[in-house]
């Protein structure tokens, strides 16, 4: 395990040096979440609960939701793909290590810097500015943070899939963000799964995107607990373990390729 910690304390300390970048990010972050939480102001004067949620769930729900956004790469994230259509990935193939699990660590590595980093001051700053509810349980945070494991697995996992793809084509941009939209809107960053029509909530839930946000954010606002939450947590860790099982097999693809063509 040494090698993989290694990569994921370098990648964490690499995203370190980006401290300007990270101001900003927690500023745009406040601002939109700001906007949302106004927005939803406005729609709970006239009514008091909407799709399960009052207004202090809708608050919380803002806050932590734009807490999590960099954490879960929700934007999607190029290196890899990028590493490959370069070429620069021959380099990772050549040393003793797991591919995929070296890029498993370097990912873990800048999801844990963007979560304390990003995820905890954008959080506090919302704290402050409209003091949401939190967990009146101990318990409830434990299991928010194994969700947001999860989550981050499940992120990882689904991206290096659509990242390998750039292997048998030059240009996987678009698909990217045809996903980035895909994750930003089932995942329930926009707005929660809550508000969907029925129909749709449904595939939302069995969807992987929905322990990006939606599942952890439920947890934390006690929405989601006993025997629920030991279901909704187990799929989506089947999600992750199939996402994985994918995500290696198209490393073998990739790999059996690259030695028939003598690479």
């Amino acid at each position: 395990m040494t090698p993989y910690l290694e990569a994921a304390k370098k990648s964490f300390q690499r995203h370190l040096a980006y401290r300007a970048a990270n101001i900003a990010g927690i500023i745009t972050n406040a601002f939109f979440g700001a906007i949302y939480i106004f927005i939803y102001l406005a729609l709970f004067r006239e009514r008091a609960e909407v799709g399960g949620l009052g207004v202090d769930d809708a608050v919380a729900y803002v806050v932590v939701s734009q807490a999590l956004l960099m954490a879960m790469s929700a934007f999607g994230n190029r290196e890899l793909s990028e590493a490959i259509i370069r070429g620069d990935i021959v380099v990772d193939l050549s040393r003793p290590v797991d591919f995929y699990a070296l890029w498993a660590a370097l990912d873990l590595g800048r999801a844990v810097y963007y979560l304390f980093f990003r995820g905890v001051p954008t959080f506090l700053i919302g704290w402050a500015l409209f003091r949401p509810r939190l967990p009146a349980h101990l318990a409830t945070w434990g299991w928010f943070l194994a969700c947001i494991v999860v989550g981050m697995v499940v992120s990882f996992a689904f991206r290096f899939v659509i990242d390998t793809l750039a292997f048998w084509t030059t240009d996987v941009r678009g698909l990217q963000y045809f996903n980035s939209v895909l994750i930003i809107f089932f995942a329930g960053f926009i707005v929660p799964l809550n508000f969907f029509p029925a129909p749709l909530r449904a595939v939302a839930e069995i969807l992987p995107f929905r322990a990006l946000a939606h599942l952890p954010i439920s947890v934390y606002l006690g929405k989601e607990s006993g025997i629920a939450l030991v279901r909704a947590l187990a799929l989506q860790v089947a999600w992750a373990i199939a996402l994985v099982t994918l995500g290696r097999l198209m490393l073998r693809l990739m790999m059996r390729r690259l030695s028939v063509h003598g690479g």
